[in-house]
């Protein structure tokens, strides 16, 4: 309960920002306060039909992933409301916040007592998400904000860099708080209903279920379908009214949640060797961003498209907080390893996996630092958006793969003995079935 509470605390923040932004940014004729209310006209369109199956759900999900999801271009009036605190609304109201906590402890539900890919993971990754999202939008300020306050008000052409600057060094992020949402709400369902197992083995225990989903990503595929259907529901009505106002914001959204939870399939090599080629063609030129939009005017500005680099963006983000326990404290990395191997082995113990996490445990956490973790920490910091949890991130990567190299044998001899026990107790239970 107590996961629950704090995790729909994180997400109303969020999406109290979705709705201010839209209100302040909104035409003054445009009453948007009836997104709180259980009568909106628009309600009709936006609702699925909620006994939609979920294989029909499942059909075109992969086909919704692109190499970019839209953003929008700067636009000076956007820009100004976007890093500026409104008090137009102060609440999401007490039926959509009431929803939110429910749809949060339904989605708790959904996740199984397995070792690793449970809520308290789901909650950890959402965590290390929303810090990450901060980050981003924390980049904005720097110090002169509060050093040349005064300044900055009495200057047109300051406030006015400080808006662009804001714009184009965070690709368009920290100026779109429906993305932000969606992020944070990606990383509390991205494992929702996961069996405990990899793709590979799902497939092999339910080849109709994974069928569904072409085989590809069957695991993620689930989840988002999982989430969807839920938020979908009658009774979340509210909640919907708040987080998408038309069906072009309802269909971004959906956009992004696929683009982010999909993206966490590290075993899918075809997609990930698609994704370092995305980020290569996004990153390779970055020293040379700021010259493509600085001096430029509005109207020239506002034809720079940061779709591409936005989404490479969100997509890493997605992919840290999905194994952030790697690149924080030894002791949260040392708990989620642990936890992790336990998952495993007790599917092996279970015939639900081919090998036996005990060979090669401790070479292949070596080999995942250096192949995967340190590089993906490494892209956090170039590229810029994150600050000093570029930093943070890699300094961990680095200093958990060299106490992983000294103490990880020792480690793995204390799994080893655990995974004695779990033999010793399946084999006793067999004997006396």
């Amino acid at each position: 309960r107590r996961m629950v509470k704090w995790n729909a605390a994180v997400l109303e923040k969020l999406l109290l920002n979705v709705v201010t932004h839209r209100q302040s940014t909104a035409p003054k004729n445009i009453g948007y306060l009836r997104q709180f209310s259980m009568h909106n006209s628009d309600e009709s369109s936006l609702r699925e039909k909620p006994k939609r199956r979920m294989s029909e759900m499942s059909d075109s999900l992969l086909n919704e992933i692109s190499d970019a999801v839209k953003f929008e271009p700067y636009e000076p009036r956007v820009a100004r409301k976007s890093i500026r605190t409104s008090t137009c609304v102060t609440s999401i109201g007490p039926e959509a916040s009431e929803e939110l906590m429910c749809y949060v402890s339904r989605i708790a539900a959904t996740y199984r007592h397995v070792h690793f890919h449970n809520f308290e993971h789901a909650s950890h990754v959402t965590m290390s998400a929303n810090k990450l999202m901060k980050k981003v939008c924390a980049r904005n300020w720097g110090s002169s904000r509060n050093t040349e306050k005064a300044e900055l008000k009495k200057k047109r052409d300051r406030d006015r860099e400080e808006q662009v600057q804001a714009f184009f060094r965070t690709f368009g992020i920290s100026s779109d708080p429906l993305a932000q949402f969606a992020v944070v709400f990606a990383a509390l369902v991205h494992d929702a209903d996961h069996l405990g197992v990899p793709n590979d083995q799902v497939i092999k225990e339910k080849p109709s279920f994974a069928a569904k989903y072409e085989n590809k990503s069957v695991a993620e595929q689930n989840s988002i379908c999982v989430a969807w259907e839920i938020l979908m529901e009658p009774e979340y009505s509210n909640l919907r009214n708040c987080m998408f106002s038309t069906d072009d914001e309802k269909q971004r959204f959906k956009q992004l949640l696929i683009h982010m939870i999909i993206a966490t399939d590290i075993a899918d090599r075809v997609r990930m060797q698609k994704e370092k080629r995305r980020w290569k063609k996004a990153f390779d030129t970055i020293g040379e961003w700021d010259t493509e939009w600085a001096g430029k005017s509005d109207e020239e500005l506002a034809g720079i498209d940061v779709s591409f680099r936005a989404t490479a963006v969100l997509e890493q983000l997605m992919l840290a907080s999905d194994i952030s326990h790697t690149m924080q404290h030894w002791i949260t990395y040392s708990k989620w390893n642990e936890r992790l191997f336990k998952e495993r082995m007790t599917a092996y113990i279970e015939d639900r996996a081919e090998t036996d996490p005990r060979e090669g445990w401790y070479e292949s956490e070596i080999g995942f630092f250096d192949f995967y973790i340190i590089p993906l920490a490494k892209r956090l910091k170039d590229c810029g958006v994150f600050g000093s949890a570029g930093d943070e991130y890699l300094g961990y990567a680095l200093k958990n793969r060299e106490e992983w190299i000294e103490k990880g044998q020792e480690i793995t001899e204390s799994y080893d003995k655990w995974a004695e026990k779990q033999l010793e107790k399946s084999l006793k239970r067999t004997e006396s079935n």
